[in-house]
């Protein structure tokens, strides 16, 4: 079933952007990991090459994409631990 949604260009440059910065953060998260240095924000020309990918991956979306200039960083909230134990599920 296909449905069809319009959105206005300002929500689809956010989620262009939005996409741009968590697709910087994974890669960023994935390089720290893998040579275990420190995570660093990942800078403008990083976020800006994912928008340019953007463009070529999603040509109807080419022209809301060439409209970002900067892309804003998105810094993912802290992650809260859980509960050691759930109250209620005592033996």
């Amino acid at each position: 079933m296909q449905k069809t949604v319009i959105l206005s260009a300002d929500t689809l440059r956010n989620l262009v952007e939005a996409h741009a910065s968590m697709a910087a953060w994974y890669y960023e998260l994935w390089r720290a990991h893998r040579e275990g240095g420190p995570v660093l924000h990942p800078d403008e020309a990083r976020r800006a090459a994912f928008v340019k990918n953007v463009a070529r991956e999603f040509p109807e979306l080419a022209a809301i994409a060439a409209s970002v200039d900067k892309p804003r960083l998105y810094v993912p909230q802290p992650v809260v631990e859980l509960p050691k134990m759930v109250p209620g599920t005592e033996d």
